[in-house]
């Protein structure tokens, strides 16, 4: 019978050399990256106009609406659907809440608990279509923005002016210098992320972003959750054009026009991706100040307005085209 070896006391070490892993790439930290960078350089160019506390109060104040949308887009893009209705929504309550408090000459606060009611009621009827009936995001939000649309114009017309001084005195607040529109997208913002990464309830739209069908196996409610998800970006969206509407003192019938894709382009750019899974609210609100940024420079470097919407638009295909190169490699 052949003699056996004896096992060795010890497991062989491995000495052999280890490769140096490196932390994945986020694309979080290089827009942020990239943003200090267009800031630094900017300020060296225009060192006046530029730096100054008025310039950059202004970008604040500007990028509250399309923050506030994107934190709701935020929530849908990680559960792998969108909603191109929220510009034409955030219109429509705007207006809606504005003819209640002057027209109907209802109380501030009743009307904007209304607004928000509506906001909900529409958000949930684009969930409805989407998760039971089963229609494609994309048909059930064009043609439900054209519906907003079609109210905010029909109720507001060119728009409603001189609204109550009780409900313009909030959007024009100022707690050390910043807006309250911008105090309320940055509670907002603390919300939702703590939401997205410390609750389980909502952690499940990773879930369903990343595989829908798995997680319908695995005891998850897409539809349900999927519904939710609208009626909450429905009433984000009509917040964000509450609070525009008292910042400004008028509910302008077209004020959301366009607003959609911003706030898509902004989530993209700040970590989301189009196949759903994947994503952070502080990631969006990068995007959001990227994108305002660009504006900025743009007008300070006397870009005409044919060119700013070229530049952007191609700043939202470039976004896209990275997001799904960056996918089909990780396939």
């Amino acid at each position: 019978m052949p003699e056996v070896a004896p096992a060795p006391a010890t497991l062989p070490v491995d000495t052999a050399p280890r490769k140096l892993r490196l932390p994945a790439f986020s694309r979080e930290i290089g827009l942020a990256a990239l943003t200090l960078l267009i800031i630094l350089l900017f300020s060296i160019l225009y060192p006046y106009t530029f730096k100054s506390a008025a310039n950059f109060n202004a970008i604040l104040r500007n990028l509250a609406f399309e923050g506030i949308l994107a934190i709701g887009m935020m929530l849908m893009l990680v559960g792998g659907v969108f909603d191109l209705s929220v510009g034409a929504m955030a219109s429509m309550i705007g207006v809606i809440t504005g003819w209640l408090m002057k027209n109907a000459g209802w109380p501030v606060p009743l009307a904007i608990v209304t607004g928000l009611l509506v906001a909900a009621a529409g958000g949930f009827l684009n969930g409805f279509i989407v998760a039971k009936v089963r229609v494609n995001a994309l048909i059930t939000t064009l043609g439900t923005m054209g519906v907003f649309q079609g109210v905010a114009l029909l109720i507001g017309g060119p728009g409603i002016t001189f609204l109550p001084e009780s409900f313009t005195r909030f959007g024009q607040a100022e707690v050390g210098g910043i807006q309250a529109p911008v105090l309320v997208m940055l509670a907002l913002a603390i919300i939702a992320q703590y939401c997205l990464a410390h609750t389980r309830f909502f952690r499940q739209y990773y879930y369903i972003g990343s595989n829908p069908k798995a997680a319908h196996l695995s005891g998850i409610s897409v539809e349900r959750l999927q519904m939710l998800s609208f009626t909450i970006m429905g009433t984000i969206a009509g917040l964000a054009g509450i609070v525009y509407a008292s910042r400004i003192a008028t509910a302008t019938s077209t004020v959301g026009v366009g607003a959609e894709l911003q706030a898509i382009t902004a989530v993209i750019l700040g970590g989301a991706s189009l196949t759903g899974g994947k994503g952070t609210i502080w990631g969006a609100l990068i995007g959001v100040f990227f994108m305002a940024l660009m504006k900025n420079v743009l007008i300070i470097s006397r870009v005409s307005s044919e060119w700013q919407g070229i530049i952007l638009g191609a700043v939202l295909v470039l976004a896209v085209a990275v997001d799904s190169i960056m996918n089909r490699k990780k396939a």
